[in-house]
């Protein structure tokens, strides 16, 4: 490439400059501090068009980490001046990366656009895996270019879904159905793969490809899809059509998530007279008892007790126990533990609730061998084992070692040199996607090496997760950092929290991935959101204009802290009620106290009908454990932490007759917890 004088000048003129800029970086602690800023430059140069200069700024950037980044851009920014060829070319030069894929699929996407079919069949990479969408678009291509045996082999496999086919798949699915391929048993096939995954609407599109007598049970179907009630009165048997069995099922389990009392007696009148298999009249009663014992339902245990083994699963007989917790049943929850599998009765959980159940009906001592082992882990019903026994906490911290070689590998990793330089030029989402580009291929050590690289670079988040994916678990450092503690700390002081309840919230909430939205809207470190922010800014001391405010981790941790302040306000000082409510919200937690008794707070969180929720409580108060380890506190136990769960008016007397019974002066020293992290210095301590 040629350039003029006054271009190399003014390149010269800006190396100068940028040289200046950074005199004093050293090169073992940041290697492109002086690239970055020509990255930057060149990446504005191309954003406005000036190419000339994007070119003199990019010829200068030859193995700098970012590099395939502005050519990523420069192919993107026009895919229809692009060379093919220096699209291939990349494609296959930085396979390695998260662009790869990316620019693969646009100009794939391009390629079907612009209807250059030759060119997309030129294009297409037989080793890669296409979307349904490019698989469809290749085989019209081939329509297109005369292929046509090529492009309607194995359309079975793109016709039979339960789901609507993407609009790219229409020419090849009708030229298939012109050439006959479409069977009276392939029709029939999806119209029952649509009833299935509830698409209603398509099922009713479907049935104009139905023959005569399957479009009659077609309608069947749709009009017990629409009002499941009516199973109860059908003139048919579960014999009378290959799918006749299906719709009836799927009809009984519907009617149970409508109308639970409905369904049971429509059971026990019709269910013999339908002549169901046993296996499809096992789901029902699968179904019926686990919405039986979701609402905690006196007749639960009976119904339950009345059922073959065959009907239950992991998930009814985990259900069977809480029925017969929440009725004191301790005898059936033992009778329903015994009958688990193996691997999952081995859990610290139920080791617990057995030994919990041997406790109420011998004693201590009986129990002990099955604290003992859930004691072992170092989880919410491992803590509560260690209670019950009155050892201390198993926290178990062994520093993840890795050695010296291992980490200068990981450094020379050209994926972490690109996550590097993003996450210095706060690019975090595209960081991520590197992330989840690179860890898919990386072994054990490498992933260890990884985790400490991030936690170094205080890319809380994927230290997190990358300690997972290694199964690093005794590493408590590595994976309960304390990121953010300043402002988590400082907000749970001025709200006269638990420092160490405020930051296993935001572990449990974000892993301290702070620049994100939820799935459900949520913001921030401590998940806040936009309709909660709003509305307690000003109670938060904080001015809240846009969800980017929101956003701003100082912001929101004020905001975190602040909501559960609120909420232990409005449930009496329950700590446990109150992490429930900021996951459930607070009306839903009201809905779940019980109406006219106390309840032990291990039953109460274990009979939480909201897996999420159940979950949700078991992280947090572990995580509290370990987090009052990592501020240095004093860890209270669980059994100074949870009180007993009464009706809503009960809540704060249930708390001070707790806090009172306490031996020693335990109820003073939670109360206090505050004041133990690191920094606090307020006179009330």
């Amino acid at each position: 490439m040629r350039l003029s004088r006054s271009v190399l000048a003014g390149l010269a003129a800006l190396l100068l400059a940028l040289a200046a800029a950074f005199p004093a970086v050293a090169a073992e602690d940041d290697l492109y501090v002086f690239e970055r800023s020509l990255f930057l430059l060149a990446e504005r140069a191309l954003n406005r068009g000036d190419m000339t200069a994007y070119r003199a700024a990019r010829s200068t950037l030859t193995g700098y980490p970012l590099t395939p980044y502005l050519d990523y851009r420069e192919l993107a920014r026009n895919l229809s001046r692009a060379d093919p060829d220096a699209v291939q070319d990349f494609v296959r030069e930085h396979a390695d990366t998260p662009l790869s894929p990316r620019l693969y699929s646009s100009y794939l996407s391009h390629l079907a656009d612009e209807e250059r079919w030759s060119a997309y069949l030129d294009f297409v990479d037989d080793d890669r895996p296409l979307s349904v969408t490019q698989d469809c678009q290749r085989r019209k291509a081939l329509l297109e270019t005369g292929e046509r045996e090529a492009a309607l082999d194995d359309m079975e496999s793109i016709w039979l879904h339960g789901q609507s086919r993407p609009s790219a798949c229409d020419a090849a699915l009708s030229a298939w159905r012109d050439a006959g391929g479409l069977t009276d048993e392939l029709a029939w096939d999806r119209f029952a793969l649509a009833m299935e995954a509830g698409q209603t609407g398509l099922a009713r599109y479907l049935r104009r490809y139905l023959d005569s007598r399957d479009r009659d049970w077609g309608e069947r179907w749709l009009n017990l899809a629409e009002r499941p009630a009516r199973v109860a009165d059908v003139d048919f048997r579960a014999g009378d059509h290959r799918a006749a069995e299906t719709m009836l099922e799927h009809a009984f389990i519907r009617w149970v998530r409508q109308d639970l009392d409905a369904a049971l007696e429509g059971w026990e009148q019709s269910g013999d007279r339908l002549e169901l298999a046993s296996e499809s009249a096992g789901r029902v009663q699968h179904a019926l008892a686990l919405r039986l014992a979701l609402r905690y339902r006196p007749e639960a245990l009976d119904f339950m007790a009345a059922l073959d083994p065959e009907v239950f699963d992991t998930q009814l007989r985990q259900w069977q126990v809480r029925a017969a917790l929440y009725e004191r049943d301790w005898e059936t929850v033992m009778d329903a533990i015994r009958v688990m599998d193996r691997d999952v009765r081995d859990e610290a959980n139920w080791q617990y609730w057995y030994g919990r159940a041997l406790e109420q009906t011998e004693s201590l001592e009986a129990a002990r061998r099955f604290y003992e082992r859930a004691a072992q882990e170092r989880n919410f019903h491992g803590f509560l084992a260690a209670d019950r026994l009155g050892q201390p906490y198993r926290i178990g911290h062994q520093p993840l070692i890795v050695a010296d070689d291992r980490q200068a590998s990981i450094r020379e990793h050209a994926g972490m040199q690109r996550m590097r330089e993003l996450v210095r030029l706060d690019r975090n989402a595209e960081a991520r996607r590197e992330w989840t580009h690179a860890v898919a291929n990386m072994e054990i050590s490498e992933l260890e090496a990884a985790a400490l690289a991030f936690a170094d670079w205080g890319w809380h988040d994927r230290a997190i997760f990358t300690a997972a994916r290694a199964r690093a678990w005794d590493d408590i450092e590595l994976r309960f950092p304390l990121a953010f503690d300043d402002l988590i700390v400082a907000g749970a002081r001025e709200q006269a929290i638990d420092p160490a309840w405020a930051m296993a919230i935001a572990r449990q909430e974000s892993a301290f991935l702070y620049d994100v939205r939820s799935g459900a809207g949520a913001l921030g470190v401590m998940q806040v959101m936009p309709a909660t922010g709003r509305s307690i800014a000003s109670a938060a001391g904080v001015r809240v204009n846009s969800d980017w405010d929101i956003l701003d981790p100082a912001t929101n941790a004020r905001l975190g802290t602040y909501y559960l302040r609120r909420n232990l306000d409005r449930f009496g000082g329950h700590s446990m009620l109150s992490s429930a409510a900021y996951n459930a919200g607070a009306h839903r937690v009201r809905s779940w106290l019980p109406e006219d008794r106390a309840m032990d707070p291990d039953i109460w969180a274990e009979l939480i009908p909201f897996s999420e929720t159940r979950d949700y409580i078991r992280r947090v108060f572990a995580y509290r454990i370990l987090y009052a380890v990592r501020l240095g506190q004093e860890p209270p136990s669980l059994a100074t932490l949870l009180y007993p769960v009464t009706p809503e008016s009960r809540l704060a007397a249930s708390r001070e007759q707790h806090l009172a019974a306490l031996p020693g002066d335990a109820g003073v020293t939670l109360s206090r917890a505050f004041c133990d992290a690191p920094g606090y210095t307020d006179n009330a301590c």
